[in-house]
This record gives C-alpha cells, structure tokens and sequence, in this order.
C-alpha cells in the first residue's frame, strides 16, 4: 500500500506545478499524459522534483517506462529512494 504521505506530498506537488486538482475526474490511477495533465517538459520537471526531494537516482532505465499515473510515481519512489529522504507515515 502507498505511503500516505508520500502520496499527499507528491499529489500536492502535481497540483501546484500542474494547476489541477485530484478529484473525480483525474485519480491517483489516471493516466495523466492522456488526461493532459503532463507533458514531456513537466514529466521531466516532476522527476527533477523526485530527485532533489527524495535522492532517487533517474537513469536511462526510467527512460524506458515512463510513469504516467501518480500511484505509478509514488511506487517508483518507494522503490527507489534514498531510505531516509521517505518520511514515514508518523513523520520520522
């Protein structure tokens, strides 16, 4: 199950950048691409956002499956982040 609040902090870092708001229409499993919410310059702009923030290396293999909902992007980050740049649910 997806952190919490990794989740928030990444749903509302979309929001701001994007100038949208999760809801009915566009979820966590949207295909954000199709729904136009990303273009190739803010997919790039939110992976920039995921490696400052939580030191995730972004390598040619990302190139190669690009993450299109947001349930896809906080998954990749738990996966693939630097252990202690990941708040936990508590905040710690």
């Amino acid at each position: 199950m997806p952190d919490p609040t990794l989740t928030a902090e990444l749903k509302s870092h979309l929001e701001s950048e994007a100038l949208f708001r999760f809801g009915d229409e566009i979820t966590e499993d949207t295909d954000l691409f199709k729904a136009g919410v990303l273009d190739s310059f803010g997919y790039l702009a939110l992976m920039n956002h995921v490696h400052e923030r939580y030191g995730v290396e972004l390598g040619e293999d990302l190139l190669d499956s690009v993450l299109v909902s947001l349930r896809a992007i906080v998954e990749f980050v738990e996966s693939a982040a630097v252990p202690s740049a990941v708040p936990s649910a508590d905040g710690r």
